[in-house]
């Protein structure tokens, strides 16, 4: 396209660190061109070390991850503190993250918490729904479901998927609120429309046992079809037992419902 020849041109300039990563960006996300991590990470790389904290950031998440190439945490942790001390919230999310899971380096829930409470400053909907998680487990704070919740809430309200998800299971299992099918139905039903799995997984149980919702295998099965496409193996196995007949009896237990 004619804007990547001309970013593509600019960004060979030592200075043009935004172009570089604009470059990178458009590789990463196929934006007007096939998709190619490797050409995207050395543009990334380039910019990075001009000073743009999103190409930084971009970096600390193509190596947390393995996009592109093989995980490598210590170059994680190195481009996300680039990032991260420039402000950046979701370089402090993803530094976090890394010490909250002790990935190549020493699980650190007290760092994890301050990381997370300076990316959320920034109202950043990620490190909200982290810092209810980190006070709904106790990690690196006392619990406090309140907080949790009020975290949680607040992140959801923007309509972060993970959110909205650990919303609707305080809301199945009762957690620092009245116990409440229907609505934690309600926020399932929002965020199997993102495509997260678990959640396509469970509105489909609540489906199929008429739990927060009317009956309906109907739906049931199009959810589970929609999370085994996914790998989740609980929903392939259901949608199996569904086929041979076999039913499961109707226990909350077989919720998989766990807070991400």
């Amino acid at each position: 396209s004619k804007a990547l020849k001309l970013y593509t041109k600019l960004a060979k300039i030592d200075s043009a660190s935004l172009c570089q990563y604009i470059v990178g960006d458009m590789y990463f996300q196929g934006k007007g061109i096939e998709c190619d991590y490797k050409i995207a990470e050395s543009y990334f790389v380039e910019s990075a070390y001009g000073g743009n904290p999103d190409a930084q950031n971009n970096l600390g998440y193509i190596y947390t991850y393995g996009i592109g190439t093989n995980k490598d945490f210590g170059k994680a942790k190195k481009y996300l503190n680039m990032a991260a001390s420039q402000g950046h919230s979701q370089a402090q999310v993803g530094l976090g993250s890394l010490y909250r899971n002790g990935w190549g380096l020493s699980k650190d829930y007290r760092k994890a918490l301050k990381l997370y409470k300076r990316a959320a400053a920034h109202n950043n909907t990620d490190a909200l729904n982290n810092l209810g998680y980190m006070y709904a487990l106790g990690y690196g704070t006392k619990k406090d479901s309140s907080m949790a919740l009020y975290y949680i809430k607040k992140s959801a309200a923007q309509n972060n998927p993970i959110a909205l998800f650990n919303l609707g299971l305080y809301y199945i299992k009762g957690y620092a609120v009245n116990k409440d099918l229907e609505e934690g139905a309600k926020y399932l039903t929002k965020v199997a429309q993102y495509g997260l799995s678990t959640a396509q997984f469970n509105l489909g149980l609540m489906y199929h046992y008429g739990k927060g919702v009317e009956h309906n295998d109907s739906m049931a099965v199009c959810l589970f079809k929609q999370a085994s496409a996914q790998g989740h193996k609980l929903a392939t196995d259901f949608l199996n037992d569904m086929e041979e007949n076999k039913i499961k009896e109707n226990i909350d237990s077989i919720f998989e419902l766990k807070m991400i």
